[in-house]
């Protein structure tokens, strides 16, 4: 008999063979890459799958990818050479005509390899000017190659932490005159639909909201059974257990289940709950150490109110915890959801991560961080 091999893994996106099918998004993000001058808005709480959805679509589509994490960047200069070492490489006989254009936009190229690599005036002082001059470069190239090119800017509510308040106003001027590329802005902050389409807002009625949600639980969880079984695991029947204790996130889903799946190919015995206790208490626990500390006294009991399944803000729940007034619980709520510690879904307020909802009820003890 072969060795189980784990087919799951959540530090990457997923790949065209662990990507789970979103039957319903997929063919919306393929029909805007292969058109041009297409502006997208992808928006859903983390961990739910939007950078695999743009990745998959993309390949799916046969279609260019320039992509960039935000949340990876110090500052715009950093993201506009992340853009730009992402342009993909001139086909034969289009090098010189793209020569042209590097020059037309840059002030020096360098040699690597036998390759060209771009290399930018990308001091920090002018930072806004790089990302400019790196989209416009861009919006050229794909006029060079007749073919759609799509720009990607990932967890794009960061760009206010690298160029400030206004910059996706900034964003917008660049980009308007561009009608070659397709700009997918994809975000998890909940705050992001509102600052993109509302309508003093930069891009107001100029992008395509699509919400990347979660997927249904019973396809979620017969997909966790049957890719386990591929695994070779035999007997693999606990899909709808993990999908039921991990939560409505794909990338949950799919931690617990490389978790699961390590327990029963080594032979150890352990119930799902005890790979959730595995993860949430030992592997995470000094990053949830991280998160616990800076919070205010409010705030933690707030979080143990929550992690114990006590509304915070009921009255009954106040006088229990000693949370002094309904306002301070609302303080503390508005600030933890804000830090995307929290989140409001359809079911009320819930923690963004289930395993830090355990590790909260776990370690957080009554008398951890009182009230200010």
């Amino acid at each position: 008999m072969s060795t189980p091999i784990n087919p799951f893994f959540f530090e990457s996106p997923a790949d065209r063979w662990a990507f789970t099918d979103r039957e319903e998004l997929l063919p919306v993000l393929q029909s805007a890459m292969a058109e041009q001058g297409r502006r997208v808005l992808l928006y859903g709480r983390r961990r739910m799958g939007k950078t695999s959805l743009v990745q998959n679509a993309a390949r799916k589509a046969k279609a260019e990818l320039i992509y960039v994490d935000l949340s990876t960047a110090s500052d715009l200069t950093e993201a506009a050479n992340k853009l730009l070492q992402a342009v993909p490489e001139s086909e034969t006989g289009l090098a010189d005509k793209a020569m042209k254009l590097i020059k037309k936009h840059f002030k020096a190229i360098a040699m690597t390899g036998g390759k060209w690599k771009l290399s930018a005036d990308l001091r920090p002082e002018t930072s806004e000017a790089n990302l400019e001059s790196v989209l416009n470069y861009i919006d050229d190239y794909a006029g060079l190659t007749d073919r759609p090119i799509s720009v990607c800017f990932d967890e794009f509510q960061d760009i206010r932490t690298l160029g400030g308040d206004r910059a996706e106003w900034k964003l917008r001027g660049i980009i308007q005159p561009h009608r070659r590329v397709n700009y997918f802005f994809s975000g998890s902050d909940h705050r992001l639909l509102q600052w993109m389409t509302e309508p003093r807002s930069a891009f107001y009625k100029q992008v395509q909201p699509v919400e990347v949600g979660p997927i249904p639980p019973a396809k979620l969880a017969t997909w966790v059974s049957e890719r386990s079984v591929r695994g070779g695991l035999a007997g693999a029947d606990f899909g709808v257990e993990i999908v039921a204790l991990a939560g409505p996130c794909t990338g949950d889903v799919v931690r617990l289940a490389k978790t699961v799946f390590e327990l029963r190919a080594t032979g150890k015995k352990g119930s799902v709950g005890d790979a959730f206790d595995e993860i949430a208490l030992k592997e995470l626990h000094n990053e949830f150490v991280g998160l616990w500390r800076p919070c205010t006294g409010v705030q933690r009991v707030v979080l143990r109110a929550l992690a114990a399944g006590r509304p915070p803000q009921a009255a009954e729940t106040l006088q229990a915890f000693g949370i002094r007034s309904a306002s301070s619980a609302q303080a503390a709520i508005a600030s933890l959801t804000d830090s995307q510690l929290l989140t409001r879904t359809q079911d009320g307020l819930v923690f963004d991560n289930p395993f830090f909802s355990r590790w909260v009820a776990a370690n957080a003890v009554a008398g951890d961080g009182k009230p200010q």
